[in-house]
């Protein structure tokens, strides 16, 4: 029984180090596809190319957000198994969805500076590019 029990919490161990592996991806790829389309925008001085990148931000941190949540989720689960409040090998989490707030977990330190400063980034190229398309702004 013992052994089965250590498997049951390899398998939800696994499980949470491929989600913790898919978040910091997620945060990569976002870094790399915000920084494409700032230079692309720059390059062409056009300021709507950075709106663009206001519904890619917020679909990064809704991924990333969701991932910690799922991992957050089987963390429970794996305590559960660890106290015997669980059944033997299932990995049913939805009795511990409703534990965990995804709100939370979306203002997280290590979450929202780095999806925040992306936005902010491109309102700033979006006032800059905006004024300078306006005239208001003029290159030397």
């Amino acid at each position: 029984m013992k052994e089965i029990r250590v498997k049951h919490l390899e398998l939800i161990h696994n499980v949470i180090d491929r989600l913790s592996h898919k978040s910091f991806l997620v945060k990569s790829w976002s870094i790399t596809a915000i920084t494409a389309l700032m230079a692309f925008g720059i390059d062409k001085e056009d300021y709507k190319i950075f709106i663009i990148g206001f519904p890619v931000a917020l679909l990064f941190w809704y991924l990333d957000t969701h991932y910690l949540w799922l991992e957050k989720i089987f963390r429970e689960l794996y305590n559960a198994v660890i106290k015997k409040e669980a059944k033997s090998m299932s990995m049913d989490i939805s009795n511990y969805k409703s534990k965990i707030n995804p709100w939370k977990i979306a203002f997280r330190p290590t979450i929202w500076p780095i999806y925040l400063s992306e936005i902010i980034l491109l309102i700033l190229c979006v006032i800059y590019f905006k004024a300078k398309c306006n005239g208001i702004i003029v290159s030397i």
